[in-house]
């Protein structure tokens, strides 16, 4: 069995999002995808997040109809920090011995990913799954000294489009699986801006969770300064 582990904060949860999941599922023949909303990102400090109930129902509302995606409330749940370690460890008391675990992250994310707790662990544990994200080049991957020396040509090649994965061995017998997917440029901070201000939101966000978000009246001023 093969399980993409896609975690954040969700804060709301959007189409780039989902495009990002069903497209790991489809490329890699992944047999689900788990959407995991943190409960106490650690890498968020800051900045108040939306209650976790909110997120995990936006989440859950987000994947219906969407075949291979699911939520899971593990870190909604677990008390303290969100760390990623915890959840993969968790996973795998959950799941069979023999299957294997993709973590799905933004290229964004990755270039910070030796600053996370345990990340060595991580990739022993888990396929590294790095998909593109805009602003950002896979070439920038270079500087990363624990990934060793990369082919800057192939890096270059993503970076094109003129290759649309790359697969790379990694140390423990995992992969580092690089994917350039097709550009969404949305974020969830200009979700909560347009919203705040009162701006129509032009199918940044699953139908579904836009009703949620208007029924409840999140991210409106009056709500946001409370």
């Amino acid at each position: 069995m093969k399980i993409g582990i896609f975690g954040g904060t969700f804060d709301p949860i959007h189409s780039g999002h989902l495009a990002i999941a069903e497209e790991v599922l489809k490329t890699i023949g992944l047999d689900r995808v788990l959407l995991i909303p943190a409960g106490r990102p650690p890498h968020k400090k800051g900045r108040k997040v939306l209650p976790a109930q909110h997120r995990i129902e936006m989440v859950r509302l987000a994947v219906e109809g969407h075949p291979g995606l699911e939520v899971s409330d593990l870190e909604i749940t677990r008390r303290g920090k969100s760390y990623t370690i915890e959840t993969v460890k968790a996973l795998e008391r959950n799941y069979p011995k023999e299957t294997e675990f993709y973590l799905i992250l933004g290229l964004d994310a990755f270039l910070e990913f030796s600053s996370w707790r345990a990340s060595d662990e991580l990739m022993a544990r888990c396929h590294i799954v790095v998909v593109s994200r805009p602003g950002y080049r896979f070439s920038d991957l270079s500087r990363l000294d624990f990934l060793g020396r990369m082919d800057p040509e192939w890096l270059d090649e993503l970076d094109a489009g003129r290759r649309f994965r790359r697969d790379l061995p990694l140390s423990a017998g995992t992969r580092l699986i690089l994917i350039r997917v097709p550009a969404h440029d949305v974020s969830a901070t200009q979700i909560r801006d347009h919203l705040s201000g009162g701006k129509r939101l032009k199918n940044l966000l699953p139908p579904l969770v836009e009703s949620y978000i208007i029924k409840h009246k999140i991210y409106s001023r009056a709500t946001s300064s409370s």
